[in-house]
C-alpha cells in the first residue's frame, strides 16, 4: 500500500510532469523519463513533503493524478500498452486494475517470465532496457530510436536455451 500525503504540493506535479515526454502520435506512450527502478525497469518518483520522504511508481503516480485512490491496497495499475515507463492514464496505456486481472494480463502478453539470475546474460535486463527507451527520448520524441530502444530483449545468438526443445520430438534412450 502506497501512502501518500493528504495533498501532494504542485512542486511535485510539476517536477514529474517535466520528466513526461510525449510520443508524437495521438494514441503513443507518455514516456517517464526520470527514475528507474531495478530490476523491474519502472519508472520511480521520490519526492519529500513536510521532512518526510515518499517513493512511488511513476505510472501510479499518474493514476494519482487522474483521481485514482492509489493507497486502496487492491488497485495496482496495469499497462496496457506494455512499455515500464508510461504513465499516460487511458484504456490502451495504464489502467487502474486488480492484481489478479493485471497478472493474468501480463501472462497472456508475454509479460510475466520473470527474471532467471545468472541465466538471462544474454538478453537485455528490463531495467537495461528501460534505460535505453528513457535514454532514446529524453531530449524530445524521437519515434525511430524509441522503436529500436523498445525492441524486447532478443537472443544476440538466436539459438535456443539449453532446456527449449521441439513438442514433438520422441526421445529414444539408448541401451
Amino acid at each position: 500500500m502506497v501512502t501518500l500525503p493528504p495533498t501532494v504540493p504542485d512542486r511535485v506535479v510539476e517536477a514529474f510532469w517535466a520528466k513526461v515526454v510525449q510520443a508524437s502520435s495521438p494514441d503513443g506512450c507518455w514516456i517517464f523519463t526520470g527514475a528507474i527502478s531495478s530490476p523491474d525497469g519502472y519508472g520511480r518518483i521520490n519526492f519529500r513533503v513536510d521532512g518526510k520522504q515518499y517513493s512511488v511508481s511513476a505510472h501510479r503516480f499518474a493514476l494519482m493524478l487522474s483521481g485514482v485512490d492509489i493507497a486502496d491496497a487492491e488497485v495496482v495499475a496495469d499497462h496496457r500498452c506494455n512499455e515500464p515507463l508510461c504513465v499516460r492514464v487511458g484504456c490502451t496505456h495504464v489502467i487502474a486494475s486488480t492484481r489478479a486481472a493485471n497478472m493474468g494480463y501480463a501472462s497472456r502478453t508475454g509479460r510475466a517470465r520473470g527474471t532467471r539470475p545468472g541465466l538471462d546474460t544474454q538478453t537485455r535486463s528490463r531495467v537495461q532496457r528501460s534505460r535505453d527507451v528513457r535514454a532514446a527520448v529524453a531530449d524530445g520524441w524521437d519515434e525511430t530510436a524509441y522503436r529500436l530502444a523498445a525492441q524486447r530483449p532478443v537472443n544476440p545468438l538466436g539459438q535456443p536455451s539449453l532446456f527449449d526443445t521441439p513438442r514433438n520430438v520422441s526421445r529414444k534412450r539408448e541401451p
